[in-house]
């Protein structure tokens, strides 16, 4: 689910209007210079070139060099198959489908030959298999001489070694039309530094630790948090009488979480031992939301990595904390309640009990995250049909009037709908720190 709007799907770089951040390269070399190999191995020249490259040395190496002559075809209708597919190069088209056959073997195995040393010679000796497309691919690296010239192939392929040999030597020159579509693409799109990381493309890592857009506003809030109650911290220590709209709104908004949230979910007694986990999930959790409320921005807990992550802690401090309030044993066993079952049915029933609980345990976090999730996503997505009402593909049919009338409904229902979001987001941060006191309680008190 990936909107340029509504930066549902997290990337790599920060999204401005085009004319603030204009591009104008000249040459592939211009773009390799300014953002890595990435983009020229996502071109379809460069694909064609590395693709025929690479079947080259192969049919070196391999036994029966006929087997690969329709490789590139297969490749091309592979990239076809799927969205997700689009732009990946012959050398990720190899691995993937050799992890796939992988993968169906050992579901094979499982089922039908778990007794099979080599799992995958196996599968591919079915009579379904026997004239698999890929099957000299299976048989090579199978072997452990091969096996390691197909390891260094497929690393060669994937660094950025094939881009500099196809720069050098092909003295490329792209069209004013593809340097005009690049300039067009990239313009607007302020691309965050990567020091850890390659790309395959601007939302996807190849290989080490990428940090993206949401990464980098989740640090934003964090930091805005930490450095909002240090400063209240300090004012608070001088013991001074609250001045200020900044000081009151921040006084007022921490007794609200702790005196309406987490009393009222977990008691008198019990909450101040939670109150800086809860606030710092409250604070966090609103600060994310609301940064969705900003253009081209976006809200990172429209992304189920971030609200699963925030579900788990809540579920990790019920873990740990109902541990050690009553041990292994008795946490497991206040899962479930109290049945004053005879022994001869309590066989039966309790493990079925325990088995549902344990499963609802988990369950209700991941309601947790979903509904965090869901609400932040809906509302971005309903905002966007309300602007596609005036301003999407069709508003080029409509004549003057129509579009007139249609382009003011669509500004004002976004508008209002706005301010709508600005209550669900502070909505959202409610009911998550809400039901999170609620079900670390409900961990660490017999039911």
């Amino acid at each position: 689910m990936a909107s340029p709007i509504l930066h549902i799907k997290d990337s790599f770089y920060f999204e401005v209007p085009r004319g603030l951040w204009k591009k104008s390269y000249e040459t592939p070399e211009d773009f390799y210079a300014a953002y890595g190999p990435w983009v020229i191995r996502n071109d379809a020249d460069y694909q064609q070139w590395e693709a025929e490259q690479l079947v080259g040395e192969l049919k070196a190496v391999v036994a029966q060099p006929s087997q690969l002559d329709g490789l590139i075809t297969q490749w091309q209708q592979w990239q076809h198959q799927k969205h997700s597919r689009h732009g990946r190069p012959l050398d990720q088209y190899l691995v993937d489908e050799l992890k796939s056959l992988n993968s169906a073997a050992k579901k094979w195995a499982k089922a039908k030959a778990p007794e099979s040393e080599n799992v995958l010679h196996s599968f591919m000796q079915l009579p379904e298999n026997a004239n698999h497309s890929l099957a000299w691919l299976v048989e090579w690296t199978g072997n452990e001489k091969t096996a390691q010239t197909w390891s260094e192939l497929s690393a060669k392929y994937q660094s950025g070694s094939m881009v500099d040999q196809y720069l050098k030597q092909t003295k490329v020159v792209w069209q004013p039309e593809k340097i005009e579509g690049y300039n067009k693409a990239l313009s607007g799109k302020i691309f965050i530094p990567q020091p850890f990381a390659t790309l395959r493309n601007p939302y996807e890592v190849q290989s080490g630790f990428g940090i993206s857009r949401y990464v980098i506003v989740e640090l934003m809030v964090a930091v805005l948090i930490l450095l909002a109650f240090k400063w209240l911290g300090g004012k608070v220590a001088s013991g001074a009488a609250p001045r200020g709209k900044l000081w009151n709104f921040l006084e007022s908004t921490v007794e609200f979480v702790r005196n309406k949230v987490v009393v009222p979910a977990m008691g008198e007694h019990d909450a101040d031992k939670y109150m800086p986990l809860l606030w710092t999930l409250f604070f966090f959790t609103l600060g994310c939301n609301l940064m969705g409320m900003i253009p081209w921005v976006g809200a990172p807990t429209s992304m189920f990595a971030v609200t699963g992550v925030l579900a788990l802690v809540v579920f990790a401090v019920g873990l740990v904390q109902g541990v050690r309030a009553f041990g292994f044993l008795g946490y497991l066993k206040n899962l479930a309640p109290s049945l004053g079952l005879p022994l001869y049915l309590a066989v039966f029933i309790l493990p079925l009990v325990y088995a549902i609980e344990g499963i609802s345990l988990l369950i209700k976090h991941g309601v947790l995250a979903v509904r965090l999730l869901a609400n932040m996503v809906a509302g971005h997505l309903v905002l966007l049909g309300f602007v596609g009402i005036g301003f999407g593909a069709h508003a080029v049919s409509m004549n003057s009037g129509m579009w007139s009338l249609a382009a003011l409904i669509s500004i004002v229902a976004a508008t209002l709908l706005s301010f709508l979001e600005l209550f669900v987001a502070c909505l959202q941060a409610y009911i998550f720190t809400f039901l999170a006191a609620l079900f670390i309680d409900s961990a660490t008190h017999h039911h």
